[in-house]
Order: C-alpha cells, then sequence, then structure tokens
C-alpha cells in the first residue's frame, strides 16, 4: 500500500512530476490511499476520474476566509470527473480515501476490515488505542464501490 497524507505539502505535491511518476510506477495491485487532501495529489493525475473520493469537510482559518476554499470543495475542481462523498472513507478498490486527520483513523480499521479481519479485533484494535467511542460512532461512515474482498481467503 502507498499513502499520501494531507497538510500544506499536498499544495506542491499536486504537481510533482516524480511523485506523480512513482505513482505510476507501482504495480496495480498496489492500494492507493490518502488522508485529507493527500487526495488531491491523486485527483491532480486523473486517477479518480469515474471514481468517489472524499476529503476534509471543515475548513481551516485560511480555508474560511474570503479567497478560501474547504478542502472537499478544491477536491471537485482539480478532479472535476471524480464523484465527491462527504463519508469519512470512500473505498473506490485500488484508491481509498479518507476525510480530515481522524478519518485517517477509520481508515485503517476499514483496511484492517478489507483484509478480513473481524469485528471483534478491530474493536479491540480501537479499544487499546483509547478510541472506542469513536469507532463506534464512526464505523459505518464509509463509501465502499463493491463488497468488500477477503484478501486472506481470496473471497
Amino acid at each position: 500500500a502507498f499513502l499520501i497524507p494531507g497538510g500544506f505539502g499536498t499544495r506542491q505535491e499536486m504537481y510533482n512530476r516524480q511523485l506523480h511518476e512513482f505513482v505510476r510506477s507501482l504495480e496495480e495491485e498496489c492500494l492507493l490511499t490518502s488522508v485529507c487532501t493527500g487526495s488531491w495529489v491523486y485527483g491532480r493525475m486523473g486517477l479518480l476520474d469515474g471514481l468517489s473520493a472524499t476529503n476534509r469537510k471543515e475548513p481551516d482559518k485560511v480555508e474560511s476566509g474570503p479567497s478560501g476554499k474547504v478542502p472537499i470543495d478544491r477536491l471537485a475542481e482539480i478532479a472535476p470527473g471524480c464523484r465527491i462523498s462527504r463519508t469519512r472513507v470512500v473505498d473506490a478498490g485500488r484508491i481509498v480515501t479518507a476525510g480530515g486527520i481522524t478519518s485517517g483513523m477509520e481508515m485503517g480499521f476499514h483496511l484492517l476490515r478489507r483484509a478480513g479481519y473481524g469485528e471483534d479485533f478491530i474493536a479491540e484494535v480501537a479499544r487499546v488505542m483509547e478510541y472506542s467511542e469513536a469507532y463506534r460512532l464512526y464505523r459505518e461512515d464509509r463509501e465502499t464501490a463493491e463488497p468488500l474482498l477477503d484478501v486472506r481467503s481470496n473471497r
């Protein structure tokens, strides 16, 4: 799997040809993931065309100003062929996007589920991380393109 995190760096990395070439060179089986504004990079590359994706929905101080734009709205501009989802995690097959920073936690839980781990195991991971309440609240706030594949049994 390959992860592009969010943050101010994504504003430059969207245009980083070396990064784009690296991502394109990854095996087709390599899962592409992002948290927050990291999805802008995949969007800029055209990888989100025809897929659903998400991004952070709450503006920071600059984004809420007159010349600012909420990241999820900016994603819609960067990737006009992308179906914008307001869920916290979107699994579009090869590409899995998460909204704001803490949505990355839900993406991690989702990836455990996708790898075939059961709810009891995932709930225990959340408990050890002191994330149980949030996990219960957000575990269904995701969108998937198709039924989850149990990669351990290939079903």
